[in-house]
């Protein structure tokens, strides 16, 4: 009984208060905005765990809750041996050199930041997964509410569609709400962009402290998605000093990398800029799993690359086909897919790619999107991380292309979003 009570408690005072939060920033929108933004996000939360746990046997996300709880006994009883744990030090003693401590240190980060986390949690749940995952989720929405703020603020006419695109898609929310590592990395993805945009425009110290701080968490959680990221956030930023809305910066930053990449393609292998990527093909190829996607190895030298892309397209992209669904999540999966696959089309045969999308923020959606599903294509060949890797890319095509294609808006906010929304 008490559960309940706790849990009730935090889910309504935590929506009170991130409501009057967003008021005292005036976000657009009503209390009910916020409650259903916010209770939408804990349900796809509460059936991630509940899923994981009944059906996947715990994945990582009950991992974490496990190792918690003992981590909060040590927090409570040896609160200096609880901070010693996650300092670099015990990275140090376990190898040899400094850039073995950095990469193991790096490389675990992920695993005891969430579990520190949780245990944090669980001073306030009283050990219960579903309250920390509703402490958790509280404290995540941030990110999309920080990308639906920017966006908003430079197409006010578009809050009802950014409003549902962002908060509401079920298979981009499923992901992003279990206690996982999505959830942080869309918040840091979102940080780094608000206060880099404001530092371009105003160069207050507070922004660039923002922007180092959400790279740091990037370079902690996932350095891959931070080398995915960093030139698309590069070229915004230039596009946003220059006051320039089209994709020029972003252009000429990846054909310059493009042919850089390609060069190196044809150098000795130890001078290869393709090493990471095939590193990392290499850690998940000898992992098992119930179902996994033909995927060739990649070796050093252009041929490799050129042969492996449309298996890292098809499978990143476009899979699971409909006929592939053996379950209920591969079966969204694939009707995800199938809607950014018909949004895209519709994108280019109605002649929109003439039309500018107006802003360096989408810009910027579409140029870290597309390389980074390219990436998880061509290293992951398990469907079940795939469609998790893949959903912060996905939403951020799904707003490129509903904002940069007016026909595809116009069609879609009358047939599906009502008037009261497109007002708030």
């Amino acid at each position: 009984m008490l559960t309940y009570f706790l849990f009730l408690f935090y889910l309504i005072s935590g929506t009170l208060l991130l409501h009057w939060i967003l008021q005292r920033n005036r976000f657009p929108f009503r209390l009910y905005h916020t409650s259903a933004a916010v209770l939408f996000k804990v349900l796809m939360g509460i059936l991630y765990g509940y899923i994981f746990l009944h059906y996947y046997g715990g994945d990582d996300t009950w991992e974490y809750f496990s190792k918690s709880k003992v981590q909060t006994d040590i927090l409570l009883t040896h609160p200096g041996e609880f901070i010693k744990e996650f300092l670099p030090g015990n990275s140090l003693q376990a190898t040899h050199s400094f850039l073995q401590a950095l990469y193991y240190y790096v490389h675990h980060f992920e695993f005891w930041f969430m579990v520190k986390f949780l245990a944090v949690l669980n001073l306030f749940s009283g050990k219960n997964y579903y309250i920390d995952l509703l402490l958790f989720d509280l404290l995540t929405i941030a990110g999309p509410l920080l990308l639906f703020k920017m966006l908003t603020d430079r197409f006010p006419e578009k809050s009802g569609m950014y409003y549902l695109l962002i908060f509401f898609i079920p298979s981009i929310t499923f992901w992003c709400s279990g206690i996982r590592a999505e959830s942080l990395i869309l918040l840091c993805i979102s940080v780094a962009i608000y206060n880099g945009n404001e530092y371009a425009q105003r160069r207050k110290v507070k922004n660039a402290a923002g922007t180092g701080l959400a790279f740091l968490g990037f370079l902690f959680l996932r350095i891959q998605y931070l080398i995915m990221f960093l030139p698309a956030f590069i070229a915004f930023l230039y596009s946003v000093r220059k006051k320039q809305g089209g994709p020029v910066a972003f252009s000429r930053i990846y054909l310059a990398l493009l042919l850089i990449f390609t060069i190196s393609l044809f150098l000795p292998p130890a001078f290869q800029l393709s090493r990471p990527l095939i590193h990392a093909q290499q850690g998940f190829l000898v992992l098992k799993g119930n179902t996994r996607y033909g995927l060739d190895s990649l070796h050093a030298g252009p041929v490799s690359f050129i042969k492996v892309l449309p298996q890292a397209t098809a499978n990143s992209i476009f899979r699971p086909y409909p006929w592939e669904g053996k379950a209920l999540l591969q079966s969204l999966s694939s009707i995800e897919s199938i809607f950014l696959i018909a949004a895209f089309l519709f994108f280019i045969l109605s002649g929109q790619t003439k039309n500018k999308a107006g802003s360096a923020l989408l810009w910027l959606f579409l140029f870290y999107a597309i390389p980074q599903l390219i990436a998880i294509g061509y290293t992951v060949p398990f469907p079940g991380a795939i469609v998790r890797y893949r959903s912060i890319p996905f939403l951020f095509l799904f707003l490129f292309l509903f904002s940069a294609n007016n026909i595809l808006q116009q069609k879609l906010t009358k047939a599906c979003f009502s008037e009261t929304l497109n007002k708030i």
